[in-house]
């Protein structure tokens, strides 16, 4: 029995020990020839009060996450979300999401698709928002194409809300610049 045990802690501390794989998005919604790869630089796990809302997870060309790194217009970057909240989200999108939105001067008709995917998520499903430069950013929900910017607006302002100097919420913003995941 002890040795089952220690077997089994000694795998465990291997498993724990093992650097992080280089993982793409699910998305992969822009693939080309000569893309770089996209590795998981980050993450982060929005809470209220004791109910999950939200899981998000950076993916970068290069670690470690920095600011610097991930506002950077001529690397590609995706950020996913992935529903945590138990059954649909309720409401429209944060005010705030969409006055962020709105100075970083996205469309009208790009803040209202945001909008209704916001509105019909629910738990299970990854929204997905891949930039690549030169083709602008794609946004799909759970692998399919629901709308494309091609500027690097759309990522900016999700990076300037999540981990920005001005980011509406310090422990997200911490968790992301962590590295961890």
């Amino acid at each position: 029995m002890r040795a089952a045990v220690r077997a089994l802690l000694a795998a465990l501390a291997l498993c724990l020990a093992a650097p992080a794989a280089a993982v793409e998005p699910q998305s992969a919604a822009l693939p080309g020839a000569g893309a770089p790869k996209l590795a998981l630089a980050g993450c982060a796990a929005r809470r209220f009060l004791l109910f999950p809302v939200y899981d998000l997870r950076l993916y970068l060309a290069q670690r470690p996450v920095s600011e610097a790194a991930a506002f950077d217009p001529t690397a590609p970057k995706a950020v996913e979300l992935e529903v945590t909240y138990p059954g649909n989200v309720p409401g429209s999108m944060p005010g705030p999401w969409r006055k962020r939105f709105e100075e970083r001067r996205l469309s009208p008709a790009l803040i209202a698709d945001l909008d209704r995917l916001y509105q019909n998520l629910k738990g299970g499903d990854v929204l997905a928002i891949e930039y690549r430069p030169g083709r602008g950013s794609v946004v799909r929900l759970n692998t399919v194409t629901q709308t494309v910017d091609p500027s690097p607006a759309l990522i900016e302002a999700l990076l300037d809300i999540w981990m920005g100097p001005r980011a509406l919420n310090q422990e997200i913003r911490n968790q992301l610049l962590s590295g961890r995941c």
